[in-house]
């Protein structure tokens, strides 16, 4: 079904996503006219022309429209067309915007983020990593400062005093995670001048599903490292190296758990000194070596992650790349560490959290774009209150789409691929291939290689190099493999970067993409199928999935999971694709309900850390708190700080409260962790696991501040106030991450599975 239908078909139903944009017309057409007599302008008075009436963004100024729009062809030599135009508009007014590949969204977000600027706006324009935030910044910088707007990105690589002087700005460029770091970094500032202060007021998102949606799943986390964590967990993977599947451990059905068997626990505790793992004195032992075994059987190298530069980089499953800042937490990070030899890194103690949901919320506009909104405007609605809409592309797409075909086994289904590659190899026709992990890229890439076929590999191994690999994708004769093509930011151009040889690519049909197996997501499917036949080129899809893939394995439908192998093979074509079709269906089913369960389980948390904000607002600004701590131990705080000035007293106090809070809050989060990490077994007894987490989060929270004060009294009367007064003992931050992982250390069942059959399969 096309694009085109959907949008149509939903409009019908009143459907999420249905949204018109045609109200945008009048203005849009008016501006079209209008830019044409601006040309004479000169840059003075074309920014007098762009500058429509502060906060009219609600009613589209087309004068202004006009303006940018000119403005733009003047210095950057990109003349917006009307469905452009149409775009920027319904970012103004506040929606998310489905535009296709090539259609010129950095261009529209820019148009937008200038309009709203020139209105009086603060504008984030927020990426999926650093690389396109400065890529865009510096690419748009032109236009805005044509129209006297400032603008400006925010990477990972700049100082807190750049970071400050960066969100003055009026346009800033940023990744999600820049942000929310930023956001958590500032929770933990001990003087209100140390903030950089980032302001919450109009956000467009780019790559919006990616952002708002997948990266959803995970929380922003900022994390201290706890020293107590030694050379142990290398003991630990020596004891579980040599282990005998079946005779010392077993896997559950699904490939979910890794379990020790009676004969394997007799070994360990032999190698340990004979100890008894189960008595109170070895709890930490048993941690370590199961920790160590699941290291070892269930989370696999160039599958979960890759090896670079002497250490672990995570692969996200989204986005087929390096998960910048993201480990494992609970240990395991440090035990895949000891299991390759690395050297092994502290394990992380939270400090703070933060959802990109709740991120997202704080702005008081939000709008987004992608290649593939409609997919997600449900979820999109039900999330963020963000209604949807499509913009058809300037040029109709010609692409053709060939119909799936399924086969019953890989080992068919990867022969399929080769020949076909081959067989458009001939005419020179440039070939796209996405694929599922990076094991299968590589091994497609020598498979391709042993027939003499060159080959361009882009996958987390190599990703510094991705842009320059995806902009040659078009080029005569190029096969390129990639493992994920979400966000990856640049155009294939036919013919190469420079076109030269676009005649004759477009000649021989366009780009080719072949996509070996479906993503657990259409979206993903539509995002690689995407990338051919830009701005009306002619371009061919083709997708090759097999019975045995993955994504059928986890989420196979009843009528497979039932068949014997006889059965299996009698299955027609049609059936087969309808068995695949089923299992993404599941799988996307299946990771709304993780949406679903990680926002809920987070309201408890979110409601908690907005009350211990507001506390420690009042606190930096010495507030009712400090009050209320003096008249529950005057005399301590009075005799302790006797021999310095008042003023001097106030401050250190505050210091002290705010130390402890923080401190306290971390064990809050650390508690609420372990009761999560369980919380589903609650409905073997007939609970609800969400109500049950948040009656035990406002239970453990009951009285939270009272034993921060009494903490806070046990302090300096420790210490002592003095300006020579000790916090070696109060956690700070030191590093940032995510947790690539939300709700379980060792993902849900689903993705323990997917790792476990394709680490059988690498076997």
């Amino acid at each position: 079904m096309t694009a085109r239908i959907k949008s149509a078909l939903r409009r019908v139903l009143a459907l999420p996503g249905s949204m018109s944009f045609r109200r945008f017309d009048a203005q849009v057409d008016q501006a079209m006219e209008l830019s044409k007599l601006l040309v004479a302008l000169g840059d003075g008075e074309l920014r007098a022309a762009a500058a429509p009436e502060p906060r009219r963004e609600r009613s589209i100024s087309a004068p202004a429209l006009a303006a940018i729009a000119e403005a733009s062809r003047r210095v950057l030599g990109l003349s917006p067309h009307r469905e452009q135009l149409v775009g920027a508009c319904a970012l103004i007014s506040g929606h998310a915007v489905e535009m296709d590949t090539g259609e010129g969204k950095t261009l529209v977000g820019a148009i937008a983020s200038a309009y709203l600027a020139l209105t009086g706006r603060k504008i984030h324009v927020i990426s999926i990593n650093d690389y396109l935030a400065e890529r865009d910044a510096d690419w748009m910088r032109p236009l805005y400062d044509a129209l006297d707007v400032s603008v400006g990105p925010v990477t990972s690589a700049m100082p807190a005093d750049a970071r400050r002087l960066a969100y003055r700005r009026q346009v800033v460029y940023a990744s999600i995670s820049e942000i929310g770091y930023d956001v958590l970094r500032d929770r933990f500032i001990t003087r209100p001048d140390e903030r950089v202060a980032p302001a919450f007021d109009v956000a467009i998102v780019d790559e919006a599903d990616a952002v708002m949606i997948d990266e959803a799943m995970s929380p922003l986390v900022l994390a201290g490292e706890d020293d107590s964590w030694d050379s142990d967990i290398l003991r630990a993977t020596d004891v579980v190296a040599d282990l005998i599947s079946e005779r010392d451990y077993t896997i559950d059905e699904d490939g979910a758990t890794v379990s020790f068997t009676e004969s394997g626990l007799d070994v360990v505790e032999d190698r340990l000194g004979g100890i008894d793992l189960y008595s109170g004195m070895n709890t930490r032992w048993l941690t370590l070596v199961n920790l160590a075994l699941h290291a070892r059987v269930l989370v696999h190298r160039d599958v979960d992650y890759i090896l670079r530069d002497g250490s672990i980089k995570l692969v996200s499953a989204s986005r087929g790349r390096v998960a910048a800042l993201q480990r494992w937490p609970d240990g395991l990070h440090a035990a895949v560490e000891a299991k390759e030899g690395l050297t092994v890194s502290g394990q992380g103690v939270i400090l703070d959290t933060l959802t990109i949901q709740d991120l997202l919320l704080r702005y008081e506009a939000l709008a987004g774009m992608s290649g593939t909104v409609l997919d997600v405007s449900e979820e999109l609605m039900e999330f963020y209150r963000l209604a949807s809409g499509r913009v058809e592309p300037h040029k109709p797409s010609i692409r053709s789409d060939a119909a799936d075909v399924v086969f019953h086994t890989r080992s068919e289904m990867r022969a399929a691929v080769l020949r076909e590659i081959q067989k458009l190899h001939l005419s020179g026709q440039p070939i796209l291939v996405g694929t599922q992990s990076v094991a299968e890229s590589e091994e497609l890439g020598q498979a391709l290689d042993q027939v003499g076929l060159e080959v361009r590999v882009l996958n987390a191994k190599n990703d510094a190099r991705e842009a320059s690999v995806i902009a040659r994708a078009g080029e005569l004769d190029a096969i390129t493999i990639s493992t994920q093509m979400s966000g990856r930011g640049t155009d294939i151009v036919l013919g190469g970067t420079d076109g030269a040889d676009r005649d004759r690519v477009v000649a021989i049909g366009g780009l080719a993409v072949l996509a070996v197996g479906h993503y657990p997501s259409r979206r993903l499917d539509a995002q690689l199928r995407g990338r051919s036949g830009r701005q009306g080129d002619p371009g061919m899809s083709a997708t090759f999935s097999s019975l045995e893939d993955e994504l059928v394995a986890v989420n196979a439908p009843d009528m497979l999971r039932t068949a014997d192998s006889r059965q299996r093979q009698r299955f027609t074509l049609r059936q087969r694709r309808a068995l695949v079709a089923s299992a993404q269906r599941i799988a996307e089913g299946g990771r709304l309900d993780r949406h679903r369960s990680t926002w809920a389980l987070n309201r408890a948390i979110a409601r908690q850390r907005e009350f211990v904000l507001d506390v420690r607002e009042r606190v930096l600004r010495a507030g009712a708190p400090l009050d209320e701590l003096r008249a529950l131990a005057p005399e301590a705080v009075l005799s302790l700080g006797k021999n310095l000035p008042r003023d001097r007293v106030a401050e250190l106090l505050r210091e002290v409260l705010l130390l402890v809070m923080d401190d306290h809050w971390s064990s809050h989060l650390a508690f609420l962790q372990e009761i999560r990490d369980g919380i589903h077994l609650r409905v073997l007894a007939g609970e609800d696991p969400t109500d049950a987490f948040h009656m035990i989060a406002l239970e453990e929270f009951d009285g939270w501040m009272a034993r921060v004060y009494q903490a806070v009294i046990s302090e300096i009367e420790k210490f002592g106030l003095s300006d020579g007064h000790s916090q070696s003992e109060l956690r700070r931050p030191s590093a940032t991450w995510t947790y690539m992982l939300s709700d379980n250390p060792l993902g849900d069942a689903m993705h323990r599975a997917l790792r476990h059959r394709r680490s059988e399969r690498r076997n």
